[in-house]
């Protein structure tokens, strides 16, 4: 793959794009931008669409702004919502279409870890071609003094933003980003204690520290965060996000197991006794949950915590969370009514755990299941690219040929489905 013939292609098509429109005499232009590349693991990386705008542009499409539109993530910095933008075809023709296909097809040339690479290396040259372009047309006077170029991506947010913004520039543009990092940096000089409490108090909040930020932190932080994180279980509108916290530090402390029961137990709100199940389910508290299915009140409850950690918001846990079947197993064995609850929480198409190679030999059993949804469960799962590169073909081969059983005589049409599309995925597998 020859990166640099595609920046050089990028760049002449965006500042071809730039100096037409601004020959055409538009007022200043105070930003340009790569937005929208679509990309998809082992499929699609897509070129970006370019656009740019204007204040008196600005002014005229969006005339009832307020001042959140300034900031990073609003309204002023989205080049979806600026006056011109341009599709790929429109702006680099079919020179920039055929590197899309030549990225495509050197990303998908082998492992994950190579279209990882392939797309990390993407993005950083679109970032430095964002950077030259601002370069070309710093000093026209056809652009305003602090001109821009940025890629602007919803997985790359402000860090990938600034790669293409000199740091100077980019403080005096958002200067509510440069707030927020000092307000980390204060955060960090506190105690661990008070520093979870900081981000507890962050949880219901979409500026500066958002509530992302604060999950993802508290999560890390993991045990000291357990006292800051009981306070919270406490607020009605927070209960949940914080059961939810407490199950992936994946901490089972027996104040935190007795908190979360009391919620599930007690809350009027269904988000914070559903979360509690999942965090009882994820720290193992399964025998008090199995018990709960007794009653048809709590049947919904039990199910959701039999089947957190199989589900795809375990993948967040702070500790590796082993793939195990037996709480649902049991759960369906002992309950049968409660069938149809684990059916639908398990639908194929809902979000799986992924698995490791350490987990393979559970999923393999899960294959031999009594249970449909388990059974379900195991094919899905089992279709991992990465995990069986890295397990090699001595390994896979007996697992394709139980599913190619599986796919041909299991007594449920879904199994079988479902079992053909893994084998179909296998067959693009690089097995040593």
């Amino acid at each position: 793959m020859d990166w640099n013939a595609l920046k050089a292609c990028l760049f002449d098509a965006a500042t071809a794009q730039l100096e037409a429109l601004l020959s055409s005499g538009v007022e200043p232009l105070y930003a340009a931008a790569f937005f929208a590349s679509y990309r998809e693991q082992e499929s699609v990386i897509s070129m970006p669409s370019f656009a740019a705008n204007s204040l008196a542009a600005l002014d005229e499409d969006h005339p009832k702004r307020k001042a959140g539109d300034e900031c990073f993530y609003g309204l002023k910095w989205n080049p979806v919502d600026w006056h011109w933008t341009w599709d790929v075809d429109e702006y680099g023709g079919q020179p920039l279409a055929d590197y899309e296909i030549e990225v495509e097809r050197y990303a998908n040339r082998g492992s994950v870890a190579m279209w990882d690479n392939a797309e990390k290396r993407f993005m950083t040259v679109v970032a430095q071609v964002a950077a030259d372009v601002r370069k070309r047309f710093a000093k026209d006077p056809r652009v305003a003094k602090d001109f821009v170029v940025f890629f602007h991506d919803e997985y790359g947010g402000d860090e990938l933003a600034s790669k293409s913004i000199p740091k100077r520039l980019f403080l005096q543009l958002f200067p509510e980003l440069d707030a927020t990092e000092q307000e980390r940096r204060r955060i960090a000089t506190l105690p661990i204690a008070e520093q979870a409490l900081c981000y507890t108090q962050r949880l219901s909040y979409y500026e500066g520290i958002s509530c992302e930020e604060a999950e993802r932190w508290l999560i890390a932080c993991g045990a000291p965060a357990i006292p800051a994180l009981l306070g919270v279980l406490t607020q009605r509108q927070l209960a949940w996000k914080a059961a939810m916290i407490l199950g992936l530090i994946g901490e089972p402390e027996p104040e935190v197991i007795t908190a979360l029961r009391q919620v599930l137990m007690t809350a009027k709100e269904a988000s914070a006794v559903s979360w509690s199940a999942s965090a009882l389910g994820y720290l193992g508290d399964v025998d008090w949950l199995l018990a709960l299915a007794e009653s048809p009140k709590f049947t919904e409850y039990a199910v959701d915590g039999c089947c957190a950690a199989l589900r795809a918001f375990r993948n967040r846990s702070a500790k590796p969370v082993k793939l195990d079947y037996a709480p649902v197993e049991r759960l369906l064995t002992a309950y049968p009514h409660s069938r149809s609850e684990a059916e639908e929480t398990l639908e194929p198409g809902s979000s799986y755990c992924q698995i490791g190679v350490s987990d393979v030999p559970e999923a393999v059993r899960g294959l031999a299941s009594i249970h449909a949804v388990v059974r379900r469960h195991a094919v899905c799962v089992l279709d991992d690219r990465a995990v069986g590169e890295a397990m090699g073909l001595s390994a896979v081969a007996p697992i394709r040929d139980t599913l190619a059983l599986l796919a041909k005589n299991d007594e449920d049409e879904s199994v079988r489905y479902l079992a053909g599309l893994t084998l179909s995925s296998m067959k693009k597998w690089r097995l040593r």
